[in-house]
């Protein structure tokens, strides 16, 4: 069974915004991802945690690329506190092709500056606001998946990681 998890508005008024200094925590792992990827901020949210206590929080819920080296060969895995993390590819298209941008090219019509979107985009007529997380409250991975890293090795985490260090 699969159910709507949540309906996700991405709006300039509260703008995402890309990742300029590439910046490493403590591990030496790169949360956002290599400088200049787009991290879509869709604001507070409270929903379950899946690190720590079990219980609901609330967290600032962001859709980015992450660390290609350390982090994208395990996409799939519970390696965040609550965001979304994306290939970096994946990150590119969404920003290039302005998916999430109907609110931004509307601001840019108005002549508002608009500095987050691409200069070397390629608009499209199918530009939306919406992400739309669905889930089927599985706990385990079904049988005819494949496990994320399975047809690449997979770098092992720093000394002293968890799911906690990696945004």
């Amino acid at each position: 069974m699969f159910a709507c998890a949540a309906t996700l508005v991405e709006s300039a008024s509260m703008p995402s915004w890309r990742h300029l200094l590439c910046t490493v925590n403590q591990f030496g792992i790169r949360g956002y991802g290599v400088k200049g990827m787009r991290v879509y901020d869709f604001g507070w949210v409270s929903a379950e945690r899946g690190w720590g206590r079990p219980g609901q929080s609330a967290m600032r819920l962001q859709m980015h690329a992450t660390d290609p080296d350390l982090l994208e060969p395990q996409l799939g895995l519970t390696h965040s506190k609550g965001c979304i993390r994306i290939s970096a590819t994946l990150d590119v298209f969404i920003d290039r092709y302005g998916i999430l941008d109907a609110d931004y090219e509307r601001a840019r019509a108005e002549a508002k500056r608009v500095w987050v979107l691409r200069a070397d985009r390629v608009q499209t007529p199918w530009s939306g606001r919406y992400l739309v997380i669905v889930t089927s409250d599985r706990r385990q991975r079904p049988d005819w998946t494949t496990s994320p890293g399975a047809a690449a090795p997979v770098p092992a985490p720093p000394a002293g990681f968890s799911c906690e260090t990696a945004d």
